[in-house]
């Protein structure tokens, strides 16, 4: 029986929260921080200037890698915010809103 090979988290691979409040939300690694951090970015709540850092564990990879965001930063070229939006839509990880949090209200019981 064969085992799953575990996708790297690389700086261009496509993720997925699975905790906190961007639960469910896709993102762009765009640098590793530390042997168990990542800094994150999807283009609208989270920026290239103001990138999350989530612990790998919190993180799913999925088998997707951005290839033109990736060569942008390995070569340390500027990076846009629109261009992370629309290699995500491309991918088919286009806008996503946490489904858990959404309707709830402050004071909803």
């Amino acid at each position: 029986m064969s085992r799953l090979q575990r996708i790297p988290i690389e700086p261009g691979r496509v993720v997925v929260s699975r905790a906190g409040r961007d639960e469910g939300r896709a993102l762009v690694v765009l640098a590793l921080d530390g042997e168990e951090h990542a800094l994150v970015a999807d283009g609208r709540l989270r920026t290239v200037h103001k990138p999350k850092r989530k612990k790998f564990r919190h993180l799913t990879a999925k088998p997707v890698c951005i290839d033109s965001i990736q060569e942008k930063l390995t070569k340390n070229i500027a990076l846009l915010d629109a261009e992370i939006r629309a290699a995500l839509n491309l991918a088919g990880y286009g806008p996503t809103e946490n489904p858990s949090k959404e309707g709830c209200e402050i004071g909803e019981k």
